[in-house]
């Protein structure tokens, strides 16, 4: 198989979901959020000054600015001052590359958004795409992402890293069984509240099953460190098992603190996912479960004929979630 065009940085793509919201007045945002802010600055945007009105809605506080669009916590105009902002508008940035703006993904994220419903899975409530600026407005959720509690924790406990990959993989099969593929499945786009509860996000770069989208693409698409060979591959079509190998990538990073493959030159990044087998994860973490051992293998086998798909991924996930957590209580 040939790899397609790899140039894309290896941690591309919107990170809009950030560490802890928690209350938000103002512009008194958590620490890591204002150095977040501060060093993207300079790229510029759909920025706006809390206490704006956009349609109908009083943007309150800028939670989290990406590649493609910021997100500001909000609240309905027709709310007292003292009411909490307890949505989340995304706004589109002006940015056009290599054929895709930022509009046309958040057009693409309220399609999807707005018609597949599921508790794991973003919900966009309402959407205005038609007109500048573009945005969506979506609940506000609370917590952090997968990516932010692996760096600032390590990595979690089995039964944990079970219970959000199966709930993530519970989202996933209503999108495949919907028609749609995620496409950009990674900690980062996992947003888990203090409850454990489990979100995925992000839904710009969802790509339509079974139509010319999934054909063999000359242009690749999500975060190089989380995608499927076939993906990379300048031949093979696509489907929603994409999802499924980069699941796997994630869950290997929430179990062993690091993804299975890791390289800054993305060449030889997509060259690893493509021909190098997946280290075994018990060499960084010895005593994770053969079980849980062979469920990774099979998510991120080359081929995607031999991944599990969404459907039988989340019963294997709660069944094995279920036994690690016996032993842990034995």
């Amino acid at each position: 198989m040939q790899p397609r065009d790899a140039s894309a940085d290896v941690r591309s793509g919107p990170h809009l979901f950030v560490h802890q919201y928690g209350q938000l007045e103002g512009q008194n945002c958590p620490m890591d959020l204002q150095t977040h802010l501060a060093s993207s600055a300079a790229r510029g945007g759909a920025r706006r000054r809390p206490g704006t009105q956009l349609g109908d809605w009083e943007l309150v506080a800028r939670l989290a600015e990406g590649e493609w669009a910021t997100i500001y916590a909000a609240r309905p105009n027709t709310c007292p001052s003292d009411w909490p902002a307890d949505y989340a508008v995304k706004i589109a940035k002006q940015k056009k590359e290599g054929g895709v703006s930022a509009s046309s993904l958040l057009a693409r994220e309220a399609l999807v958004g707005q018609s597949v419903a599921h508790r794991h899975l973003i919900a966009v409530l309402s959407a205005h795409v038609d007109g500048s600026p573009s945005y969506l407005v979506m609940p506000l959720l609370g917590g952090a992402t997968a990516e932010r509690a692996v760096v600032s924790h390590g990595p979690f406990p089995t039964p944990h890293a079970l219970w959000i990959a199966r709930q993530i993989a519970e989202a996933l099969e209503a999108l495949h069984e919907a028609g749609w593929m995620h496409a950009d499945v990674k900690p980062g786009n996992i947003v888990v509240s203090a409850e454990g509860h489990a979100t995925l996000v992000d839904l710009g770069f969802a790509l339509k099953l079974r139509s010319r989208e999934c054909a063999a693409q000359s242009e690749l698409r999500g975060t190089m460190i989380y995608t499927a060979p076939e993906m990379i591959s300048s031949t093979e079509p696509i489907d929603g098992q994409c999802d499924i190998y980069s699941l796997g990538v994630t869950l290997y990073e929430m179990l062993t603190g690091r993804p299975p493959f890791v390289d800054h030159d993305a060449g030889r990044l997509a060259l690893a996912h493509l021909q190098q087998p997946v280290p075994d994860a018990r060499r960084v973490r010895p005593l994770l479960d053969r079980d849980v051992c062979k469920l990774l293998s099979s998510m991120l086998a080359k081929h995607p004929l031999r991944r599990p798909n969404a459907t039988e991924l989340a019963r294997q996930l709660a069944r094995l979630e279920i036994a690690t957590l016996e032993e842990r209580v034995a």
